[in-house]
């Protein structure tokens, strides 16, 4: 196929040059080669809803760490594809409760955030209030019915690693997440996965929260495909 396209290329530019026009026009050869459609969904709309939350339940010195949530992920595709996700804060500042990003713990007496793990952000959508924020995990993948290894790299690199955590969002925002047959760490072409999506959530110190108005969360994120 790409030897077809060459010809054609090189049969019109020759036509062309060797015309007697005095005027001249581009001819341009162009089209994609695309992969296999894959199509990710989630259940519920991809919405996590904590409900009603009362303030009296908050500590007013601590973070407050939510109930993990849980939505069904699956990735389908038209015929076996190599895909990965990367994951895009849609809420870009500062997260609640970050220290530095010098190697400490990001945010106090909660295990599941380093700082190789900043979570994504969860504002007020009225006054844009950094009142907490999110992480996500994977777990039970399966690819094509069989168990998988999660891995992941940044993009532009050659070597794929496992991602033990099983956490898809990082501060490097080239990172990728892809999957490999069990114990191994090469990305495997599918046509259909499925997994868990963990969504861990927690909610700033209620001392730090504006308790004279209701407060809603507003926090957001996106999974994109990224094809390998």
């Amino acid at each position: 196929m790409h030897k077809q396209f060459k010809y054609v290329g090189l049969f019109l530019a020759f036509s062309l040059n060797n015309a007697l026009a005095t005027e001249s026009v581009d001819v341009r050869v162009i089209g994609t080669i695309a992969p296999s459609a894959c199509v990710i969904m989630l259940t519920g709309g991809g919405v996590v809803d904590y409900g009603a939350i009362k303030p009296e339940t908050l500590s007013e010195d601590d973070f407050n760490v939510l109930a993990g949530k849980k939505l069904d992920l699956s990735i389908n595709c038209a015929a076996p594809t190599m895909v990965a996700l990367k994951s895009v804060n849609s809420r870009p500042t500062k997260q609640t409760g970050q220290v530095s990003a010098s190697g400490e713990e990001v945010v106090s007496k909660l295990p599941f955030v380093k700082a190789s793990n900043i979570p994504f952000i969860m504002q007020d959508d009225e006054g844009g209030e950094e009142i907490g924020g999110y992480t996500l995990s994977l777990s039970d993948s399966l690819v094509d019915g069989e168990k998988a290894t999660l891995l992941m790299h940044n993009i532009g690199d050659s070597t794929w690693h496992a991602n033990e955590s099983k956490t898809i969002v990082n501060n490097n925002t080239e990172l990728l997440t892809t999957w490999g047959a069990k114990n191994t760490t090469m990305p495997k072409a599918f046509e259909m996965l499925s997994a868990t999506l963990n969504i861990q959530s927690y909610l700033n110190k209620g001392s730090a929260l504006d308790s004279t108005r209701p407060i809603i969360l507003d926090g957001m994120s996106t999974l994109e495909l990224y094809y390998l």
